[in-house]
């Protein structure tokens, strides 16, 4: 019996700790950063055989820190192709990002900057895949740039 209490204990002070890690975390990518506004260009999309189309929410932790200065870039291969500038849609920061490929199921990063944090977020998105609506719900269409609640 002592046995399982002392577990259960043990259990019990593992997940606190791993809950005190992320806010920490999540606080310390909150606080200004020194980036500079990225000068990422858009690509020229004749440079590739296939392109989509994506609208991206901002996580909510983010939207307060949003505004009409952060950018949106998405690589393949560390190349840029793609890029968008933040939007204000009905009180929700978005960015509508076409992304060209000459390959489909390439892994797509995003990298998110945000002018009024001086930051810029990184993410392992998804894969390239000219059939994904435009539109929809979870981690694809709202990136968790930083961790969740």
């Amino acid at each position: 019996m002592i046995a399982l209490a002392a577990l259960a204990f043990v259990a019990w002070g593992c997940s606190s700790s791993d809950d005190d890690g992320n806010a920490s975390e999540k606080k310390s990518l909150l606080t200004p950063g020194t980036s500079e506004r990225p000068t990422w260009v858009m690509p020229n999309f004749d440079d590739y055989e296939q392109t989509m189309f994506v609208r991206v929410l901002l996580q909510d932790t983010l939207q307060r820190y949003a505004s009409d200065q952060d950018m949106l870039c998405a690589t393949i291969d560390k190349d840029v192709c793609g890029v968008a500038n933040a939007k204000l849609l009905e009180d929700q920061w978005v960015f509508d990002i076409h992304i060209g490929s000459n390959d489909t199921g390439k892994d797509i990063t995003l990298l998110y900057y945000c002018d009024k944090i001086r930051r810029i977020f990184t993410i392992e998105w998804g894969k390239f895949d000219t059939t994904t609506p435009p539109t929809g719900e979870g981690d694809f269409y709202r990136p968790p740039f930083v961790p969740k609640e």
